[in-house]
């Protein structure tokens, strides 16, 4: 029997793997991914609590400024924004696999 997951990670996993996989190469289908990422993870996080809420959070955050900056309301460095990110998604796979 597979153990338990911590409370949000589930639903914070999948918005993270839905994003790497429709994120493509064009800047509308980062911008759609990031998009829909944003608005899974403010879900994931009503439901999670302690280190996966602070995860997802964060991941909430990144996905916003990603958004911002794809369509041109803000200016910033979208590589930076994205390790950022990325770095944010393994914080919840490891909070998730501690759990």
């Amino acid at each position: 029997m597979a153990p338990l997951l911590p409370a949000g990670c589930e639903e914070a996993l999948a918005v993270v793997d839905r994003f790497y996989r429709t994120s493509g190469s064009t800047r509308q289908s980062r911008l759609a991914a990031a998009t829909t990422a944003y608005q899974g993870m403010m879900g994931a996080s009503l439901n999670a609590d302690g280190g996966v809420y602070q995860a997802t959070v964060a991941l909430s955050q990144d996905f916003s400024e990603l958004r911002f900056i794809l369509s041109g309301m803000v200016s910033g460095d979208h590589d930076a924004v994205q390790a950022r990110t990325d770095r944010d998604a393994q914080t919840l796979r490891d909070v998730c696999d501690a759990g």
